[in-house]
């Protein structure tokens, strides 16, 4: 999809809310069913959270002192 049809999808998300199953990308202008087919493996619908803070850091071991 070209970035006339994500700016669709983007704007008819605003006003309606989230999708809520893959089939229903065809309700947005531009998108028809055949699109939804040929594109279903690679789309996926639902809510992602942001995360709130950095990930936490893996701790670096100490050196091991030479003798």
């Amino acid at each position: 999809m070209g970035p006339h049809k994500a700016q669709a999808i983007v704007a008819y998300r605003r006003q309606h809310g989230p999708f809520l199953r893959v089939e229903d990308l065809a309700r947005v202008k531009g998108i028809g069913t055949a699109t939804v087919e040929r594109n279903r493996r690679r789309m996926t619908v639902g809510a992602r959270v942001a995360p709130t803070a950095a990930p936490p850091r893996r701790a670096v071991p100490a050196p091991v002192p030479r003798r």
